[in-house]
């Protein structure tokens, strides 16, 4: 009886390891990669003619953006800042947040037009908690037409928007980000010439929906 080749036995048992080991590797740096490439900023959108500086900070990390008596569907909607690895949270950044009410309308009637802060309504601000995270106690927000005449959007007259929400996102070490968080079913997204781009899109369970928004590096200072 011929006796097993131990040598060649050896050199095909190490070709199995290594065959293993380098499928495995592989599988990992492609994993890796395709992580990395689902890990994105998040985009911005338009900043509109409608936002008004120094809503009221809210204590915690909570915006009563709509009181009880608001007319409309009550919706929460929960938010989370990250940084741009797109899982560690950035805590106390500043969110500033104000919207259209159930009618579609604004606090303001005109870009022009000034109101004292304290006659505000669905405006507010807050700071996001140690988790990056955020709540927004509203109502759905009615879609409306864009007037004749408003500056910079002449050409857009007449477009009905989808129900959005817009939000500001400040931090001192990351930049700032101007965008709005759209529906998910919505008909009127795929017809808006800003929301048809973005990927800031709120999934409702009932009466509460969740999002999340990567922050970008600040550039370095030149010395």
């Amino acid at each position: 009886m011929n006796k097993p080749n131990t040598s060649t036995s050896s050199r095909r048992g190490f070709l199995r390891t290594a065959v293993t080991s380098a499928a495995v590797s592989a599988g990992a740096v492609a994993g890796s990669a395709q992580a990395a490439q689902s890990c994105s900023v998040s985009g911005g959108d338009i900043l509109g003619p409608f936002y008004r500086p120094n809503a009221s900070m809210a204590a915690a990390s909570v915006i009563e953006l709509a009181s009880a008596s608001e007319k409309g569907t009550h919706i929460t909607l929960t938010g989370r800042i990250l940084r741009p690895d797109c899982k560690t949270p950035v805590a106390n950044a500043v969110v500033d947040v104000w919207q259209a009410n159930a009618q579609g309308m604004y606090d303001v009637k005109t870009p022009d037009e000034v109101i004292a802060p304290a006659n505000y309504n669905l405006r507010g601000q807050a700071r996001t908690n140690a988790n990056g995270e955020f709540t927004i106690n509203t109502v759905v927000p009615g879609k409306y037409k864009i007037p004749p005449g408003l500056e910079n959007f002449e050409k857009f007259e007449g477009y009905l928007r989808p129900a959005h929400v817009h939000l500001t996102v400040t931090h001192p070490v990351y930049l700032p980000l101007t965008t709005q968080l759209y529906f998910t079913g919505d008909s009127q997204i795929a017809k808006d010439p800003w929301a048809k781009y973005s990927k800031h899109m709120v999934k409702m369970s009932k009466d509460k929906g969740s999002f999340e928004l990567v922050l970008g590096n600040t550039p370095p200072h030149k010395a």
